[in-house]
């Protein structure tokens, strides 16, 4: 017998709900996008019509009629917001970064671990196949040392040039899939120092507990053809590649709601779950704090 759809309310109706997390909640079958409700009410209403959906008023009304809130708002809003989801028992589908201070995101850990509710970071890169291959390759490589490189245009030019992106920069909105990828590929980051402004090029060298270093260059606000998210590998084997951007042609959406789903039916959460998010918030914290 298959089961109901999850019943899932989506706090926003910006650029990022619009283009990820509506139609993926919308597609199901494990999801059903049940409401939106969003700061604006005009956007909620016509982004929920276009999924057959409702705009709700009032964030206590979403959370009365869904089993699971998915946040597609700034990082303070999310960290607030989802603190009461958490107190209410809802299953959160969280993005990165969880907040914009450690002390937020650390309180929104608390109480996903009080309420013991199921959390899920969206990831993108982690639910692609390409990715997925790359970093099980990654952890056999022995690799003893690591480039990256995140660089766009995103926060000046096209949908995704929002406030909190201009002022807090790189390290928020770029650094979680960074630090993210790097540790998958090889293991714990110990130590970060950085040179850089965020809100234009940030450069970092990292020590992971293998041993292995790391050199990481961010910007979100480049003039280029494209975006370039590459990270390349060295040890014993020789080189080891990944290009992101080239691997974006691969849909995530169906793999990270069907995850999503299996966690809350199991209620036993994947590895990218809130901790890993708090993991995140912290290899930010360190970076700034070197910055500083």
């Amino acid at each position: 017998m298959t089961p109901a759809p999850i019943r899932v309310g989506l706090a926003g109706a910006g650029p990022w709900a619009e283009r990820a997390y509506a139609p993926m909640l919308a597609a199901g079958p494990e999801t059903r996008l049940e409401c939106v409700w969003a700061r604006r009410p005009e956007a909620a209403a016509a982004l929920a019509s276009v999924h057959g959906s409702e705009a709700v008023a009032s964030f206590a009304e979403l959370l009365a009629r869904c089993d699971a809130v998915a946040f597609a708002v700034p990082p303070d809003v999310q960290a607030a917001l989802g603190v009461q989801a958490a107190e209410a028992g809802r299953a959160l589908l969280l993005d990165k970064p969880l907040a914009l201070t450690l002390a937020d995101a650390e309180r929104l850990a608390a109480a996903v671990t009080a309420s013991g509710v199921v959390t899920q970071v969206m990831l993108t890169h982690r639910f692609r196949p390409a990715a997925r291959a790359f970093l099980e390759e990654a952890r056999a490589s022995g690799a003893i040392g690591a480039r990256l490189a995140f660089l766009s245009g995103a926060f000046v030019r096209g949908p995704y040039a929002c406030a909190w992106r201009r002022e807090h920069g790189a390290l928020h909105d770029l650094g979680p899939h960074a630090f993210d990828l790097l540790d998958a590929a090889l293991g714990p980051i110990e130590s970060i120092v950085g040179r850089g402004d965020p809100r234009a090029f940030v450069a970092l060298s990292c020590r992971h507990a293998s041993g292995a270093v790391s050199e990481v260059t961010l910007s979100g606000v480049m003039t280029l053809p494209q975006s370039v998210f590459e990270l390349e590998l060295y040890g014993p084997n020789g080189r080891l590649a990944f290009d992101a951007v080239a691997a974006s042609s691969e849909e995530p959406w169906s793999a990270a709601r069907a995850a999503f789903a299996a966690a809350f039916r199991t209620g036993r959460p994947g590895a990218l779950d809130v901790q890993r998010g708090l993991l995140l918030q912290r290899w930010i914290d360190a970076a700034l704090r070197s910055l500083a």
